[in-house]
């Protein structure tokens, strides 16, 4: 079972309430690439939020993130 609070890419704790109402977690206001969503693993796919450190290393390398999480597509 796939924990929501889990990053499905280093699998550290996301950090994510969108759940909780009312609140205006960080993941609401993040563009997440497309490019880095078709990397989730498919049994983890919209099971769980991936974490802003993950975002943002993506963005900033996405070839070297590619390679640290050994990831093809």
């Amino acid at each position: 079972m796939t924990n929501p609070k889990i990053c499905p890419f280093c699998g550290e704790d996301n950090l994510c309430e969108a759940n909780i109402p009312n609140n205006n977690c960080w993941c609401n206001t993040i563009k997440v690439p497309m490019e880095l969503r078709v990397l989730i693993p498919e049994d983890k796919r919209m099971k769980s939020c991936i974490c802003k450190k993950c975002i943002l290393s993506f963005k900033e390398n996405s070839k070297l993130f590619i390679e640290k999480y050994n990831l093809t597509k």
